[in-house]
């Protein structure tokens, strides 16, 4: 029998329009909404559905928005009989592997994600530091560029797929590393985010969020959830809520994190708006069959597929 992993996207992967399809055709689906209307207080679906794109790019109403779309897909793909040996996301993501886990409920997972969100944003005055995407380089040769910067600090936050590390730090000397990168032979592209997320100064973030989790009822996975800074599967409750603060301040280890659900499984499900995650599981791990299932239709032929 085929084993399935499904994996969740992180910010970034946003577009105004997600999610519209899936609630047309499954109309009782309309409860998701609702529910996370009420907890963040607004009208998230309009802003999903309708923009504008500057709104939906917010992180406020981003990563509601993707968790949002993220379950009402995942709920129809369990519908349709098919269970996943194991489960991970990206960063914003690995929140949704929680709730796809049953970790906790949909409402908690709304609420700790905006909690998160906020948390993240306050954390550092905005364009004092950001990340930038380096191209071309592996971790062997970003490390001893990144060496005499560690005090600023600018450290190695995504490590995404081979040729491809997202930096993030202090943003003087974040843009000091631009240089020597390319140097190095790399290409470096600056992100459109708000603060040096996955870096030693979004402790203030991590602080912050060891107090919201007290408030939240975290279950044992039903599924194993292979974290992103472990690289390895956990479920234990306790060690589940645990994680939660310290993810923010810890590299996403997504390279590694897919050579371990590779071990695992034949199939690799990317749930959620976008396909980035299953362009970077091919350059990870090319032999590994993977879907992208953002739609009604992407996710009829999924199916379709694996249970034929």
């Amino acid at each position: 029998m085929t084993k399935i992993a499904c994996v969740f996207p992180g910010q970034g992967s946003q577009k105004v329009g997600m999610g519209l399809d899936v609630l047309e055709a499954n109309p009782e689906l309309a409860s998701f909404y609702e529910k996370a209307g009420d907890v963040l207080g607004t009208d998230i679906k309009t802003i999903c559905f309708e923009g504008p794109k500057e709104e939906l790019m917010q992180t406020q109403h981003a990563q509601p928005g993707i968790f949002l779309t993220s379950v009402v897909l995942y709920e129809l793909f369990k519908k349709s009989g098919l269970t996943p040996e194991l489960v991970a996301g990206h960063s914003l993501g690995e929140l949704t592997a929680y709730y796809a886990a049953g970790v906790y409920s949909f409402e908690d997972g709304v609420s700790l994600i905006r909690a998160r969100g906020n948390a993240m944003a306050k954390a550092t005055p905005s364009g004092v530091s950001g990340m930038a995407a380096v191209m071309g380089l592996e971790l062997d040769a970003i490390e001893p560029v990144l060496a005499p910067f560690k005090e600023a600090p600018v450290v190695a936050a995504n490590l995404n797929c081979p040729g491809q590390i997202v930096v993030s730090g202090e943003k003087k000397a974040l843009e000091e590393t631009f240089p020597l990168f390319k140097e190095a032979g790399g290409k470096v592209i600056p992100l459109p985010v708000s603060g040096a997320f996955h870096s030693p100064l979004m402790n203030p973030a991590s602080e912050e969020l060891k107090s919201v989790v007290e408030d939240i009822t975290f279950s044992d996975a039903a599924t194993p959830i292979v974290l992103n800074r472990l690289a390895s599967a956990e479920s234990k409750g306790e060690a589940l809520k645990t994680n939660i603060p310290i993810q923010v301040i810890s590299p996403v280890r997504w390279i590694e994190s897919i050579t371990e659900v590779a071990k695992q499984v034949d199939v690799i499900v990317e749930i959620g708006p976008g396909k980035v995650l299953s362009g970077l599981i091919k350059k990870i791990n090319p032999s590994i069959q993977t879907y992208s299932v953002s739609s009604i239709e992407t996710l009829n032929a999924c199916v379709e597929q694996l249970k034929g």
